[in-house]
């Protein structure tokens, strides 16, 4: 299904047969109870170049509902199966260094989108995870979101953290068309 199913517009007099309400309310209603959703991990680390932000590769699916992502090609890419808006969630874990910041921005198509950096300070202590910022974004079909991350630390490269909670992450659930 490329399309999200709606609802049909009755006319007065019309016979409501069980194959119109099955088309037209039951679909409708499978849908919204089951929408599009992707939560994607990393869990083979990625070297981040200093100074030079990078879209995250995935290779684990805890959920995939409608075939969003492909662990074989094109990674880093959650392509949009149905056109409508995203909500967006995830981070980027990067390897201790306490030299300068670490961050992390939302890209459709390639394109970095406004208003999506995060950044924090690096840590020393540990693995420095950032967490996405949570926005709204609009795809059709076949745009893709990739998560990218940023180290400035001098140290090239950075790995990515890919055990227990120190994980990179990307989530994405369709909301609304």
């Amino acid at each position: 299904m490329a399309a999200v199913p709606v609802t049909r517009a009755w006319t007065a007099g019309e016979v409501v047969t069980s194959g119109y309400m099955n088309d037209n309310v039951t679909a409708v209603m499978a849908w919204l109870l089951a929408p599009a959703v992707l939560r994607l991990r990393q869990t083979v680390s990625q070297n981040l170049t200093s100074g030079t932000a990078a879209a995250l590769t995935f290779t684990t699916e805890d959920v995939d509902s409608t075939g969003m992502h492909s662990t074989v090609s094109n990674t880093s890419r959650a392509t949009a199966v149905y056109p409508g808006w995203y909500w967006t969630g995830g981070g980027a874990c990067v390897a201790a260094n306490a030299t300068n910041a670490r961050a992390t921005q939302w890209a459709v198509n390639g394109t970095n989108l406004d208003g999506s950096d995060a950044q924090i300070q690096a840590s020393a202590s540990g693995v420095t995870c950032v967490p996405a910022r949570s926005i709204l974004v609009y795809l059709n079909v076949g745009d893709y979101l990739e998560l990218k991350a940023f180290q400035n630390s001098g140290t090239s490269p950075l790995a990515t953290g890919v055990t227990g909670s120190n994980q990179s992450s990307m989530d994405l659930h369709w909301c609304s068309n």
